[in-house]
């Protein structure tokens, strides 16, 4: 048995264990696809059991992943005008639109207002899916378990667009998808903390990491509200920790939430991971 420490908890692990957390050291980009980013298949250890972690995050356990790829940025406008343009039953968000057209100042900024189904049809229109919940920590906390998608320093302006209260301005409060370099992940994902919350595919369960299947959990078979990952432009900071989660009702266009997809790098792309 040996200590397992990173920057947001320490836990006690077997020594076979360790070197599997550890699987990740280098985690390249999938140059096939510039628009997503390659997370190799292997372990890491999910959830915080540090001073500001809530009970929800708790305990710390260990969950194994297939191989995915995650997008490099949300969801912008011009994405979810080109969707418009492919399905005409389907109608624009609450802001940022003349008719069908995105405003040119939203082109490049992340769509919002979007439901839990609305974002999970759009990712399988692009041949994708939602990230499951255990892939978005993945992708935000890496192996090491950053406090924050870009590390231990609290965010700024610089790094994540939150703590703006308390109108989106017809969204001029939010910023583009790629503005921020601070806020970038080591592997090269944008704005995994704040700007706007994301949906991920799992339905929320406060208790459900003292339940969850070590490989691929996907979240409980059912439930009230959907989980939300990452914090938007008017959440406070502790909001953005790669760790925080929280449920939200899926029904409601929320101007703080959006999404982004991701993809299996298995045979069945689209297909959302297997738990055991």
């Amino acid at each position: 048995m040996k200590w397992f420490k990173n920057r947001r908890w320490s836990v006690l692990l077997p020594q076979a264990a360790l070197g599997a957390a550890l699987v990740f050291a280098s985690v390249p980009v999938f140059a096939g696809e510039p628009d997503m980013v390659l997370i190799p298949a292997g372990e890491f250890l999910m959830g915080s059991e540090g001073p500001e972690s809530r009970p929800d995050e708790k305990p710390v356990h260990r969950v194994s992943l297939d191989a995915f790829y995650i997008d490099r940025y949300e969801v912008t406008g011009k994405d979810f005008e080109a969707y418009l343009d492919a399905n005409p039953k389907q109608h624009p968000t609450i802001t940022g639109w003349w008719g069908r057209q995105v405003r040119p100042d939203m082109a490049d900024r992340p769509v919002i207002g979007l439901t839990w189904k609305r974002c999970q049809n759009f990712c399988r229109w692009k041949d994708k899916r939602l990230p499951t919940e255990a892939e978005w920590e993945r992708a935000a906390a890496g192996t090491e378990g950053r406090r924050y998608p870009w590390g231990d320093q609290p965010p700024d302006p610089l790094r994540a667009n939150f703590g703006r209260c308390c109108f989106i301005m017809k969204g001029d409060v939010l910023q583009g998808v790629g503005d921020l370099e601070g806020g970038r992940t080591p592997e090269g994902v944008y704005g995994l903390a704040g700007n706007i919350a994301e949906w991920v595919y799992d339905w929320y369960d406060k208790n459900y990491y003292s339940m969850s299947p070590t490989h691929n959990p996907t979240g409980p078979e059912t439930g009230t509200h959907h989980t939300i990952r990452g914090g938007a432009w008017n959440s406070l900071a502790g909001y953005l920790r790669s760790s925080a989660r929280y449920g939200y009702d899926d029904a409601k266009d929320f101007y703080g939430i959006g999404c982004r997809c991701a993809r299996s790098a298995g045979s069945s792309s689209t297909s959302t991971p297997q738990a055991d």
